[in-house]
């Protein structure tokens, strides 16, 4: 299980990169990176920020310039905020201003934040995140935000439409019966065979299907 973890230039120093070494099957590039701090497997993009840069950015309007290139060019992004006394950085800013920051990337720009006390803490987080995603990465498809792109991954989501059916059940599904065209003409016996899929499950599906 091999993950690759991109690191940009400016990382160098804060001890991340000795870290993510430091655990095997964790390939650690060193590169130039155009947005984000770090790029986990080509498709997970990661800003981090200290407690204190974080709200620096807010005061000079990094910050959402920032979440702007995240949403952009990665297909998953998320922030991860290092340290402590994020509310006691010394900086003049006003306690509501970070909370609507926070709440804005969340909710608004739909990046999740991860908080980290240490580099050392970060360096697991990204590390979790690359185990994640090649386990199941190509299984959690959302039906919501990004649309995916390859032709599999389009089959999947177009199934997971159907009631009841997440993303586990639709691989299940195209493998039993082949095509997304024979899931649609399948009656409700023929549905029932498939691990999981009990019979008012299957009248659920083709009530909307029929």
């Amino acid at each position: 299980m091999g993950i690759i973890i991109e690191v940009d230039h400016r990382e160098k120093d804060v001890g991340i990169i000795e870290a993510l070494r430091a655990h095997e099957n964790i390939v650690v590039e060193e590169k130039c990176l155009s947005f984000g701090d770090y790029l986990i497997n080509k498709r997970i993009a990661v800003e981090r920020k200290t407690t204190k840069d974080f709200v620096l950015s807010i005061i000079d309007g990094r910050l959402f310039s920032q979440a702007s290139r995240l949403k952009r060019y990665a297909e998953i992004q998320f922030m991860v905020i290092e340290g402590i006394g994020l509310f006691h950085t010394g900086c003049q800013i006003d306690s509501q201003a970070i909370k609507g920051a926070i709440v804005s990337l969340s909710i608004s720009w739909q990046i999740p934040l991860i908080f980290s006390k240490t580099p050392q803490g970060t360096a697991e987080i990204l590390i979790i995140a690359g185990i994640h995603d090649v386990k199941y990465g190509n299984d959690i498809l959302k039906r919501m935000g990004r649309k995916p792109k390859r032709v599999y991954s389009k089959k999947l989501y177009l199934i997971q439409g159907l009631p009841g059916i997440g993303p586990r059940m639709a691989k299940r599904m195209l493998e039993y019966f082949g095509s997304v065209e024979r899931i649609f003409a399948a009656n409700e016996h023929e549905l029932v065979c498939v691990e999981g899929i009990g019979k008012k499950k299957a009248a659920k599906i083709r009530a909307i299907i029929a």
